[in-house]
């Protein structure tokens, strides 16, 4: 039976890096593979981002990278345990395309392989009766999620619905810290919720946006993907690689070209009305967990 350690995980954690962690994990040990600590022998050393222990001798050594920290005051001493994993390690996987020229932009060439975030394909019951009332209140919904800070964009993803929406719309915002607040009846900040909460909200919305600057691949777009949601996002960073035809993409107004930057002051962002009533049928299948899990065994 093949051992792997997940090096800087906390499965109990509902960050991204974390969540998407304990999906593969649960997957792998559906099919007889053993998650072990970091005291124990293992095949492989799977590390998220950067290692929290030394990978044992005869362990296949593997990078699992979010991106890396691009604020110029932040490069060099941010990146230091990061860039030693990518100099070691056997193998890296990229989030996305976007993660992947980045880093060989400022750290040279690396074997490695581009393999997007996946999610249990199912469709949720939707049971809670606060959101089946939303549900029966208004005619589209859109929702955004997030940790709130200024990169993320949150008061575009307000401008933008009150732009295209009617007084029979609905935004819900979700997660903690919201940087911008408008007081409005069909503008409803919910906070943070629970996993499930926020999968039953995915599940009755018609539009999911996403206006983040530089963002890498968002589980909260996977989730809401893997809900039938579509999404609105901009071309800027990996997001709309994971988007592909499910949804419209925003261009920016001005392209990135892999500088560092404060990724905090993101640019001005063009807004403007567009169809929202035009038939999108969402293929989500790259997104199974399933195949997702493929991939990687493939390079364990």
């Amino acid at each position: 039976m093949k051992k792997i350690h997940f090096s800087n995980v906390n499965f109990e954690s509902r960050t991204g890096p974390n969540t998407f962690a304990s999906r593969l994990a649960k997957e792998l040990y559906s099919r007889g593979y053993k998650i072990v600590d970091k005291h124990d022998s293992y095949d492989v050393f799977l590390c998220f981002i950067e290692p929290d222990s030394m990978p044992i001798a005869q362990s296949k050594f593997i990078q699992r990278l979010d991106g890396i920290w691009f604020k110029p005051d932040e490069f060099e001493k941010n990146n230091r345990n990061i860039k030693w994993a990518y100099d070691n390690c056997d193998h890296v996987i990229w989030q996305s395309n976007f993660d992947k020229s980045m880093t060989q932009k400022w750290w040279g060439e690396k074997e490695g392989s581009v393999i997007h975030n996946g999610i249990k394909l199912k469709k949720i019951d939707v049971v809670n009766e606060d959101i089946l009332r939303i549900k029966s209140r208004f005619e589209r919904i859109f929702v955004c999620a997030a940790n709130w800070h200024r990169q993320k964009r949150l008061k575009e993803n307000v401008d933008f619905f009150k732009l295209n929406s009617s007084n029979n719309d609905v935004l819900i915002v979700l997660g903690n810290n919201p940087d911008s607040h408008v007081q409005e009846d069909n503008i409803l900040y919910c906070g943070n919720v629970s996993h499930d909460l926020c999968l039953q909200i995915y599940a009755i919305a018609d539009w999911f946006v996403h206006l983040a600057w530089l963002d890498h691949c968002p589980n909260v777009v996977v989730e809401a993907l893997s809900q039938g949601c579509k999404i609105i996002c901009t071309n800027s960073g990996g997001t709309h690689e994971i988007v592909k035809n499910n949804g419209i993409i925003l261009e920016e107004l001005i392209p990135y070209s892999f500088d560092l930057c404060d990724y905090d002051n993101p640019p001005k962002l063009k807004l403007k009305k567009i169809d929202l009533y035009s038939k999108i049928m969402i293929e989500n299948d790259y997104l199974c967990i399933k195949k997702v899990t493929d991939k990687y065994l493939s390079l364990f």
